[in-house]
């Protein structure tokens, strides 16, 4: 299973999922979460004023970049962002903690 995560650090998830130029991209599998890759998309949010409209053509692209992805591990998403992801067939997770230790919570849910 493919887990896309939003980390300014490859540490933490600490990426608020609009301001992410990137995901990083994890196998789960029997062992240990291995990072497969890193893909860079357009930051759905741009600048700093909280509340916009929906940006129904960048979460498709975001989605787009995630391919095979089917679930987003990230610290903050609002609300219509999210519910676009979920109708895209994108399950979200939102926590702050260290990549391997929200990887393996994440992995219990599935």
């Amino acid at each position: 299973m493919l887990i896309a995560v939003t980390s300014s650090n490859g540490i933490d998830v600490d990426t608020h999922f609009g301001k992410a130029g990137q995901f990083l991209v994890y196998e789960l599998g029997g062992g240990e979460p291995q990072l497969v890759r890193s893909i860079q998309t357009p930051s759905y949010c741009s600048g700093a004023a909280p509340g916009h409209s929906l940006m129904p053509d960048k979460l498709a692209a975001i989605q787009q970049a995630l391919g095979d992805c089917r679930v987003v591990v990230t610290a903050m998403i609002g609300d219509a962002p999210r519910e676009e992801m979920d109708r895209l067939g994108v399950d979200v997770v939102t926590l702050v903690a260290p990549v391997t230790e929200a990887l393996r919570e994440v992995a219990k849910l599935y």
